[in-house]
């Protein structure tokens, strides 16, 4: 390598022209081998045809002189070569010759070229990342899981074998890929979304057996007593005739439970938790039934009830009512009334539900998986704290990963 008398340029040994010279002090600036730049040069050049108005020989071949008849079909057929167009570089750019040069012509836009590699570079991100082989594995695994009722997040976290994201998967269904196997995006499990009042809400005085048992009260007794954990409460039904069916939710691991019930009252309602006591010991007693919060339904408008075996006269925890029209305060048991909508659709009559398919239902339930518990079932977390003896009591099985069912079917 020698360095110019004229200027500062470095001068490569060996340059047979300012091209060859071009691409040297390109690399160097960049910091690349020459044949790096080279091969980025060749990726991207844009050609440029002759102009075949101003010139006879339409194809520029080297026999042209010969035979004066042109066509690139011929078979004796050659373009002509260009030394330095031809070269490794392979562009025309600042060449001497290229005003009255009459060949086909190459150049090199690093504008131009950056557009194309970015748009290469989003392009590449998009489309079906998997062979037909790799689809019809990744069909026969997902769909009958959904079709089961399953979601996507269920599917994935019982099946880390499946290298694909949730976000992926979704997009999979959305662009058509198991339509074949039946699955759409009107199988998948529908997204709920509650709307919010829009009127203001007149204020109703609060009636007297309420007193110290107000929402308010209760987010005052969580910070007094916060080892206490809370059971939120709640009703569902199809029918104002029923039956109904009286569900907890137990917030610290969102295992959910339910009694079936023929009448709405709080006499009946109450009358779970002395089942409770009968079956559980007095401390799992108080652990899970210690502390109740719910609405405020004419059906446990009776605290009294709740809070006093009536038959011992025993104190057995304490009741909290969330504000009036305000579900969202007991947000847990609300959300996983959404699991039990998916099996007993509204509008459907259940007469012949019994307590053993409610069992049934309820198992399948605390089977999912959630993301609130790390990819755990809320079975798993209640055997954790609690054991599974506790849960046999309440009837309450594990169902394994691929036979959970959250469809309709499951109960008939």
């Amino acid at each position: 390598m020698a360095q110019s008398n004229n200027s500062n340029r470095l001068v490569v040994p060996g340059a047979q022209n300012a091209i060859d010279q071009m691409k040297y002090e390109i690399a160097n600036e960049l910091d690349k081998t020459q044949s790096t730049i080279a091969r980025e040069i060749n990726r991207h050049k844009i050609l440029k045809p002759h102009n075949i108005y101003k010139s006879s020989n339409l194809f520029n071949c080297k026999f042209f002189v010969n035979c004066k008849i042109c066509t690139n079909k011929c078979r004796i057929f050659q373009p002509i070569s260009c030394k330095d167009r031809d070269r490794n570089i392979g562009v025309c750019n600042n060449c001497s010759k290229l005003k009255t040069c009459n060949l086909d012509k190459y150049f090199y836009f690093a504008e131009e070229a950056h557009k194309k590699y970015k748009y290469t570079l989003t392009d590449s991100r998009q489309g079906v990342n998997l062979n037909t082989s790799e689809l019809i594995e990744l069909a026969h695994l997902i769909c009958p899981l959904i079709k089961k009722g399953q979601s996507i997040y269920t599917i994935l976290n019982n099946h880390p074998e499946i290298k694909f994201c949730e976000k992926t998967i979704y997009n999979y269904i959305e662009m058509g890929l198991f339509k074949d196997w039946s699955v759409t995006n009107i199988t998948l499990k529908r997204k709920i979304r509650r709307r919010l009042p829009n009127k203001q809400l007149k204020k109703r005085k609060e009636p007297t057996n309420y007193n110290g048992r107000t929402y308010t009260d209760y987010l005052e007794y969580k910070v007094q007593n916060p080892n206490i954990t809370t059971t939120e409460m709640d009703t569902v039904y199809n029918n104002q005739t029923g039956p109904y069916i009286q569900t907890f939710i137990f917030e610290n691991t969102g295992l959910m439970i339910g009694l079936l019930k023929q009448h709405k009252t709080a006499e009946e309602m109450s009358n779970s938790l002395n089942y409770f006591q009968d079956i559980l010991s007095d401390e799992m007693f108080k652990k899970l039934f210690g502390l109740l919060l719910t609405d405020r339904g004419s059906e446990f408008a009776k605290p009294n009830l709740f809070e006093i075996n009536q038959e011992t006269g025993e104190i057995r925890g304490n009741i909290f009512y969330c504000d009036a029209q305000m579900a969202s305060q007991k947000p847990h048991v609300e959300n996983n009334h959404i699991f039990i909508r998916n099996i007993l659709q509204k509008k459907k009559s259940m007469k012949e539900l019994t307590q053993d398919k409610l069992d049934l239902m309820f198992s399948h339930i605390n089977s999912v998986p959630r993301k609130s518990l790390g990819g755990k079932s809320p079975y798993q977390a209640f055997e954790f704290f609690y054991g599974k003896e506790t849960l046999d009591k309440l009837h309450i099985q594990k169902i394994e990963k691929d036979k959970v069912t959250l469809q309709p079917y499951l109960l008939q």
